[in-house]
């Protein structure tokens, strides 16, 4: 499915989150795709909106799980992952997606590396 292009049409919206949902666990370029998909959706089609928004969420709550274990990303994600997470935290915070208070260290850190 080409993202860019379905999210242009409300009716593919059920489509969008449906085949996010089935790509779980994401990785940072899918994240990357996600936080760019939600940032272009309709927020008038609230339910998918907010599905997508609580995808986000919870994918960003169990990176952020696995950097509090690791004690840092660079354990776990490499060089191109770090950009990809720091661009999806970033412009999550920014578009107030997530709260940034709680990801504010995590994208000192990021953007760092």
């Amino acid at each position: 499915m080409d993202i860019k292009t379905a999210v242009k049409d409300k009716a593919n919206y059920s489509e969008i989150v449906s085949w996010f949902q089935a790509q779980r666990p994401l990785e940072p370029d899918q994240l990357v795709v996600l936080v760019d998909t939600i940032d272009a959706m309709s927020e008038e089609i609230f339910e998918y909106y907010k599905a997508l928004l609580d995808l986000l969420r919870e994918e960003l709550q169990r990176i952020r799980r696995m950097d509090r274990e690791k004690g840092t990303p660079d354990g776990f994600l490499d060089a191109s992952g770090r950009k990809q997470m720091a661009y999806v935290l970033r412009k999550a915070c920014d578009r107030n997606m997530i709260l940034s208070e709680k990801y504010e260290d995590m994208v000192a850190h990021l953007s760092q590396g």
